[in-house]
């Protein structure tokens, strides 16, 4: 199954707005499967983006996710804007081939050098 930016994307959006004591249970989810949905939960949790586990149900191990962790805020604020989302996976294609989340973090810590740059050419900032 291939990696899909914009379902993690999405899932990190309905996981951050879990309350406390909820989690989220793969199922038919935002136009994809459960199973692929299930999918990247995993690899969320593998990247440490998420809090999660395997849960029994009806004899069958079940993955939940619970809640995001420090990594996943910070690449949720990378990504969270729809425009801005599709500006950076463009050029990263465009670039690099393909998106990684390690192309993500160095595409965001550029952007923030360049604007603080701006900023500090600015008299008004100075």
């Amino acid at each position: 199954m291939k990696r899909d930016w914009d379902l993690i994307r999405t899932l990190l959006v309905e996981i951050e707005g879990l309350g406390i004591g909820q989690h989220f249970t793969p199922h038919d989810f935002a136009g994809h499967s459960s199973e692929a949905v299930t999918y990247h939960i995993h690899l969320m949790g593998q990247a440490g983006l998420i809090e999660w586990a395997n849960h029994p149900w009806n004899g069958e191990p079940v993955v939940i996710a619970k809640s995001l962790t420090l990594a996943g805020h910070d690449l949720l604020d990378i990504i969270r804007d729809g425009d801005i989302w599709s500006t950076c996976k463009a050029q990263l294609q465009e670039r690099l081939g393909g998106v990684s989340y390690e192309a993500l973090m160095q595409f965001n810590l550029a952007s923030r050098q360049q604007r603080t740059a701006a900023l500090n050419g600015n008299a008004a900032f100075k």
